[in-house]
């Protein structure tokens, strides 16, 4: 069936070589391998190979991610079976992503498991769609590469592509790791660089000094380093009280600030952004996890608080609270769960989370 159903794809040329790595019906190795046999029949050119094979490859995972998007995680859970998504294969892409950020979507579709699940947390923390895009297509550019090479020299052995892939993917899957390691250093140096400019210090003063008049049955913890399931996240400001725990992202941005469905634009662009909402959903899935571990039941709330007075905020954050600095205390108190804590729920906690810091 796999073969019939090839051999039509590809009838079509180099359209159809697109279609079948759309598709994902056929593994993208056979299909690639297949249009590297085309070439070394005479029918279809490498150079364009390539170019429909990083289409197609690129379009797949737009797919993906939109599922992540708009379905979100249970959506993925009850159907991701048919796009041979394992619930388990969720939570690795999931963890690497939380761990990383955003420049794992490159190195990652080089490993196992991880290269095909690591869109759908790109879609659920609504990361950029042309920042997906680029960094997917860039990933997949080397992979057609490779394997519409070989599927050239393999000639009508294409179906053997797993056992003359190996020994060029092997090193291909450790060089992409350490080079997530690699990036995962320099994201923990820029970011222990960039607490210490002034404007970001300026702006977690306001943010302390506003959560110091919140009222005695609140616990306030400020700059953690919480660890869960061997990922850590650094969270500017925790509030535990009745009525759930808020994790708190301040941004000490000045000028326009302007929320759409492609992420955060602002009119005064500084040379180191990071996307506050992609932030706030690492920082939501270490703590839901070390609660849900614990077996503590607690409503977790972000709050997206930018600390500058002078700043025009216009929407908000799609997943999270936004709100200025001046509006975070009432923001809190007032904010409604169906489930309050007791002040010994509130007090396990800010155990547990101090427990769990660096």
């Amino acid at each position: 069936m796999v073969h019939k159903v090839l051999m039509f794809v590809t009838d079509l040329g180099y359209w159809g070589i697109m279609f079948g790595l759309m598709i994902e019906i056929i593994p993208s190795e056979i299909v690639l391998a297949y249009a590297g046999y085309l070439v070394q029949r005479g029918d279809i050119n490498f150079t364009e190979a390539v170019i429909f094979g990083v289409i197609g490859g690129t379009i797949a995972q737009i797919f993906v991610y939109w599922i992540g998007r708009y379905g979100g995680r249970p959506f993925l859970k009850r159907y991701g079976k048919y796009l041979l998504i394992k619930e388990k294969h969720i939570d690795i892409a999931e963890n690497w992503f939380n761990r990383y950020g955003t420049g794992v979507i490159f190195t990652a579709r080089f490993i196992p498991v991880v290269r095909h699940a690591i869109s759908i947390p790109a879609g659920i923390t609504r990361m950029s769609l042309g920042r997906f895009t680029l960094y997917t297509g860039l990933a997949i550019i080397p992979w057609s590469i490779l394997f519409i090479y070989l599927g050239k020299t393999l000639g009508k052995n294409y179906n053997d592509i797993n056992q003359k892939a190996a020994p060029y993917v092997l090193p291909i899957i450790l060089g992409a790791i350490a080079l997530t390691v690699l990036y995962f250093a320099y994201i923990f140096l820029r970011r222990k660089s960039s607490k210490q400019e002034i404007q970001g210090y300026i702006g977690e003063k306001n943010t302390a000094l506003q959560l110091k008049n919140i009222g005695s049955e609140y616990r306030v913890l400020h700059s953690k380093n919480i660890r869960s399931r061997g990922a850590v996240q650094e969270i500017d400001h925790l509030v535990i009280g009745p009525n759930g725990l808020f994790h708190i992202e301040t941004k000490n941005w000045h000028g326009t600030i302007r929320f759409t469905e492609q992420g955060v634009e602002r009119s005064l662009p500084e040379h180191h952004v990071d996307n506050p909402t992609e932030q706030l959903t690492r920082h939501e899935f270490i703590l839901k996890e070390l609660l849900r571990a614990n077996k503590i039941e607690a409503e977790v709330v972000g709050i997206l608080n930018f600390s500058d007075p002078q700043s025009e905020i216009i929407g908000s954050s799609p997943l999270f609270v936004t709100v200025r600095v001046d509006q975070l205390l009432q923001t809190i108190t007032k904010y409604k769960t169906e489930k309050l804590l007791s002040s010994d729920q509130i007090r396990a906690i800010v155990k547990l989370l101090e427990s769990h810091s660096q």
